[in-house]
């Protein structure tokens, strides 16, 4: 019979988790373990600051936690990819468009599994790349009532190539498994076990400012330092992941922000604002979520409300204003803060404007896989679309060879190595080439393809079953030796933030990109946060958030007996 005091803390475990446990039934502890997985099986684990265990309880019920996941049912994915498959039949898909998809979802998790998820580069490449490129457009299409292959060109062979490109991604993420560089590489020589993330987040942020107005100030010559930095400037989302993971672990779990976090999420929101791009805007909001997931961040109802005021935010606000960046060519920052408050003041004149550009992009023939516009931001996630333009020009026999890749592995070498870096290979040349709706002196507007689609455009199959495989092999085994384990080195997450804008949109050439800049730029961060950025916060705040210290536990004295008789002491 439990005390009344135990009882009532026992009580108060349960109610935390809207559950009524019976401890005293047979087999109940038992049972629960099978049904909750956020019960802890050894009464610690798991336990965040502030959570006190009932006495004599050996199994305590937590709040669920956010995880980076590792591995996804098989089974459950079988069961959602049929599931969609009636419903894209029931929308009039074409059946080999479905089938092909269908085996694309299963193949896209049997890499993802195959690759231990978010715990090695890989899976976090194979999340983004199933995900970004192919997923989000189709489903999208499943919800707005439409056929997924509809209003393209080479429905069957799109889906065709991104079917094989993961077939070959699962074997690649196999042999990748096999050569394992993760505990010999560059992350292993450096421990982050007194590591104070909160000083090292604010001692990323100082370096990523002072590049920016390092830039400002002199100016990027070709071939100088500031050039160099500023190409492997990482330091600034590197930055929010570490105070958000600060503030969760300072916290005992009770924050998720502090007040640097809150600044540093303020200021990359404003850049954002100014510069009108997505990616800016939505940049800080990503790396609050990866460093909530890495912390294993107790999810409340607060946080709940967070992540839905960023998906509100992202649809309402940065989707509509990143497209009307056209409106405010030529103004100071002054000008484009006062023009954002207006804007957002007089929604409806947004609306109008983002309107009126969709009907223009219509009428010139981009952007209609939807029958109805989506929104900037919907049609920016959705690669299919994009890519079906390149791959129908391309299966006409328009093909480029490996120009492209000459040219992505020539800009590797330093300036002073390859002075002429540069070129014109890239999605403007490859829009310009095929009439993609630009402008016949615009060289300077982005358009991004999926790496499917260009190694298609380079050398037809062969850059599906032997060019991208040949790249990921090299990018996987690269980073993992620079980076190491994941989920035991915080600074691999900037590369899962990073690689969640160059896997769907950077075509071959931001693979190749990261081989060279993107791992010289993880080796100044290793080196930044582990020995460098710690001081600089210490410095910036004054003093340094050290965790609570070891309690030493009591030591009995030893007291010396009596010699014995065979001449030994004898001591207990």
């Amino acid at each position: 019979m439990l005390s009344g005091r135990r009882s009532s803390i026992l009580q108060r475990d349960a109610d935390r988790c809207s559950l009524v446990c019976r401890w005293s039934a047979p087999g109940w502890q038992q049972q629960l373990r099978r049904l909750l997985p956020t019960v802890s099986r050894t009464g610690r684990e798991d336990a965040g600051a502030g959570d006190k265990l009932a006495p004599g309880v050996s199994c305590k019920l937590v709040l669920v936690r956010l995880k980076l996941p590792t591995r996804v049912s098989l089974q459950k994915t079988f069961v959602f990819a049929a599931i969609f498959f009636c419903i894209q039949q029931l929308e009039h898909t074409g059946l080999v468009f479905s089938l092909l998809y269908f085996a694309f979802v299963i193949l896209s998790v049997v890499a993802f599994n195959i690759a231990e998820g978010f715990s090695r580069i890989s899976g976090a490449y194979i999340f983004w790349y199933s995900t970004l490129i192919v997923m989000f457009g189709v489903t999208w299409k499943a919800l707005v009532g439409e056929p997924a292959d509809s209003n393209l060109f080479t429905p069957v062979l799109d889906m065709s190539l991104y079917t094989a490109s993961m077939v070959m991604l699962v074997l690649v993420t196999h042999l990748n498994k096999k050569m394992d560089f993760r505990s010999i590489g560059v992350a292993s020589g450096f421990s982050i076990a007194d590591l104070n993330y909160t000083s090292a987040g604010l001692g990323c942020l100082i370096v990523w400012l002072g590049i920016i107005y390092a830039d400002m100030v002199f100016g990027q010559a070709p071939g100088s330092i500031v050039s160099a930095l500023v190409q492997v400037n990482v330091f600034g989302p590197l930055g929010l992941i570490m105070v958000t993971i600060g503030a969760i672990k300072d916290s005992g779990g009770r924050r998720a922000t502090n007040t640097i976090s809150i600044l540093a999420f303020i200021y990359f929101f404003y850049l954002g604002l100014m510069s009108f791009s997505k990616q800016a805007m939505l940049t800080p909001m990503i790396c609050w979520i990866v460093g909530a997931f890495y912390s294993r961040l107790k999810v409340r109802w607060v946080h709940v409300v967070m992540m839905l005021l960023m998906v509100i935010v992202s649809f309402m606000v940065v989707s509509p204003l990143s497209a009307s960046r056209d409106l405010a060519e030529g103004l100071d920052d002054t000008q484009r803060l006062e023009f954002v408050g207006h804007m957002l003041l007089h929604y409806s004149q947004l609306r109008e404007h983002v309107k009126g550009l969709e009907e223009t992009a219509e009428s010139n023939g981009v952007g209609e896989w939807y029958n109805k516009p989506q929104g900037s931001l919907v049609e920016r996630l959705s690669m299919v679309p994009v890519d079906d333009e390149l791959i129908a020009y391309s299966a006409k026999g328009h093909y480029e060879g490996l120009a492209p890749l000459y040219q992505y592995f020539g800009n590797l070498a330093p300036h002073f190595i390859n002075p002429n870096k540069g070129g014109f290979y890239g999605g403007n040349y490859y829009a310009h080439e095929m009439g993609y709706g630009l402008a016949e002196g615009d060289y300077s507007t982005g358009i991004s393809f999926s790496p499917v689609a260009e190694a298609f455009h380079c050398e037809g199959w062969g850059g599906i079953l032997w060019l991208m495989p040949t790249i990921w092999v090299l990018l996987f085994s690269s980073v993992d030796f620079v980076v190491g384990d994941i989920m035991k080195y915080p600074w691999g997450l900037m590369v899962v933030v990073w690689f969640g804008h160059l896997v769907p949109e950077q075509l071959l050439g931001g693979m190749i990109y990261f081989l060279g800049n993107g791992n010289f730029g993880m080796v100044l961060a290793i080196i930044l946060v582990t020995r460098i950025a710690p001081i600089l916060g210490a410095l910036f705040m004054g003093k340094t958030v050290l965790p609570p210290a070891r309690r030493p536990a009591s030591i009995r004295r030893v007291v010396p007996q009596a010699r014995g008789s065979a001449g030994l002491s004898t001591l207990y």
